[in-house]
C-alpha cells in the first residue's frame, strides 16, 4: 500500500502529517504537549480535538481533504498526538 503523506507547519513552527490511507480514512500526527478534546452532546463520540498550536479539528468541517465525519483519538508517544479521522467521500 502506498500511502500519501503530506507535512505542514502550523502555529509556533511545529510540525503536522496528514497521512491519506485510503478509503477517506486519514492519520494526522504532529507535536504538542498538550491538546484538548470535546465529546458530542450524549458523550459517545469525539466532537473535536484542539492540539497545541492548531488547527482545531471539528466534526463537519473540511480541512482540504473532506468533511470530517468522525474523529477517533489514538494512542502516540510522549510530546506528540495521533488522530484518526474518517471523511465523506
Amino acid at each position: 500500500m502506498n500511502l500519501t503523506k503530506r507535512k505542514y507547519r502550523v502555529r509556533y513552527g511545529l510540525e503536522r502529517i496528514v497521512t491519506d490511507n485510503g478509503h477517506g480514512i486519514y492519520t494526522i500526527e504532529g507535536d504538542a504537549h498538550y491538546y484538548r478534546v470535546g465529546m458530542n452532546d450524549d458523550n459517545t463520540k469525539v466532537a473535536y480535538f484542539d492540539p497545541q498550536g492548531g488547527p482545531f479539528y471539528s466534526v463537519g468541517v473540511d480541512y482540504g481533504f473532506g468533511k470530517i465525519n468522525e474523529i477517533f483519538v489514538e494512542t502516540a508517544e510522549e510530546g506528540k498526538f495521533k488522530i484518526r479521522v474518517e471523511v465523506e467521500q
